[in-house]
């Protein structure tokens, strides 16, 4: 967003974050989780991709969204308050800073600051990638060798194998719609969700990302598909879990009733994309699909309801899912590959030919713009369903992180 020229708006917006920042070490902690919203928008305005949503009431931002601060302005105020907050002894309080740190940390990585990947992944999310397991990946490359035989690399055979599942365009709705009602379903028997909650989905174009959901307050959300990019039967169910039930929009209205209407929590009507709170949000999602069908209960869903509405021939349903499993524990590899990459340790060849070879990716050129437009927040989808399956066992155990306004701590403080 460019600058705009300096009038009194501009001025107003600026003056009252900077009164309210410096009034709220002695202010209540409503105003301080009013200004850490303030300053989510403001810098969501300045940049799109690191704000998720807001859905809280539209007075409280309605001016930083018509005249921002500067980034540099958003970043002092954030780390200000961050201060403050650090030292009362609240996990509420606490919580907030770990959130404004990252808030001023996006900031000073919109203006230039360079840092290495780790210590924007500390800062941004509170974890490092460990170093990926490289004997098990072995094994997995070598199963996956002797159910992929042929001529060519492992990626050009994997990738000629996974052809074969894609969704035909036009057979796409109806199986995007079996998947959601499928993980709804999956879904009820645990979840509580409120009346009325429903998801709208729509097909876009032109975009680095293959899904997107976007929570808009009152219960309901908007998936959006990018419909450049094919889906085989899998990753359209796997798509469904992750936006949909159990995954973002459920979470969101989980959140909503439990934690805003009930407790008060304001601030969790914001979610800022680089941070604590949308790692632990994008960790629950990545591992939806493995909560909501369990073992064969995935493979016998779709074989049964998602192949046969997909045209495709039910009878490869079990080997497919075998070759894709063993496909995802290969993801296990990508954090390091990222981390070299941006760190300006691999160029773009070299790490395209680096995914192809761990990663078993034929055309690794979506996957590093993605990295190059989103750095560091590949990790939540990669580390973070790991650090879920180490803590969830059952449904249970799930939904308790989903509406705890302290699972940062649970989840990834103390790994």
């Amino acid at each position: 967003m460019t600058e705009r020229c300096r009038d009194w708006r501009g001025v107003s917006a600026v003056a009252v974050l900077l009164v309210i920042t410096l009034a709220v070490s002695c202010g209540s902690p409503e105003r301080q989780a009013r200004e850490y919203i303030r300053l989510a928008v403001a810098l969501g305005e300045r940049d799109p991709d690191s704000l998720d949503f807001y859905y809280g009431p539209p007075e409280w931002v309605r001016d930083v969204r018509k005249n921002p601060p500067r980034l540099d302005q958003i970043r002092d105020s954030a780390a200000k308050l961050a201060g403050e907050l650090e030292s009362i002894p609240r996990l509420r309080s606490r919580r907030l800073a770990r959130q404004l740190r990252a808030i001023a940390e996006r900031a000073d990585e919109l203006l230039g600051v360079r840092r290495s990947f780790d210590e924007r992944t500390r800062i941004y999310f509170g974890v490092t990638a460990p170093a990926p397991p490289a004997e098990h990946l072995e094994e997995d490359r070598a199963q996956l060798e002797k159910l992929l035989p042929g001529k060519g690399s492992l990626a050009e055979r994997y990738g000629a194998f996974d052809q074969q599942f894609l969704i035909p365009a036009d057979r796409l709705p109806a199986v995007i719609a079996r998947a959601l009602g499928g993980c709804r379903d999956q879904s009820a028997a645990h979840l509580r969700m409120p009346a009325g909650e429903s998801i709208r989905v729509a097909y876009v174009h032109d975009k680095p990302w293959s899904a997107f959901s976007r929570y808009q307050g009152n219960f309901q959300s908007v998936i959006s598909i990018n419909a450049d990019l094919p889906l085989t039967v899998d990753r359209a169910l796997q798509l469904a879990c992750h936006e949909g039930y159990p995954g973002h929009h459920a979470q969101s209205v989980l959140q909503d009733v439990q934690l805003v209407r009930n407790q008060h929590l304001m601030e969790f009507t914001v979610q800022p994309a680089y941070s604590p709170q949308a790692f632990v949000s994008e960790a629950l999602a990545t591992y939806a699909v493995n909560i909501a069908f369990p073992g064969s209960e995935r493979m016998r869903f779709e074989r049964d309801a998602l192949f046969p509405l997909a045209g495709l021939d039910p009878a490869k349903a079990a080997i497919y899912l075998k070759v894709e499993r063993l496909v995802d524990a290969l993801a296990a590899a990508e954090p390091a590959i990222a981390r070299d990459f941006l760190d300006g340790k691999l160029e773009w060849a070299r790490a395209a030919a680096a995914l192809q070879q761990q990663a078993a990716m034929e055309h690794p050129e979506q996957t590093l713009k993605y990295i190059n437009e989103y750095r560091t927040y590949m990790i939540t989808y990669t580390l973070g369903p790991e650090c879920v399956a180490r803590r969830v066992r059952d449904w249970s155990q799930f939904a308790a992180l989903m509406v705890d306004p302290n699972a940062a701590d649970r989840l990834i403080m103390n790994r």
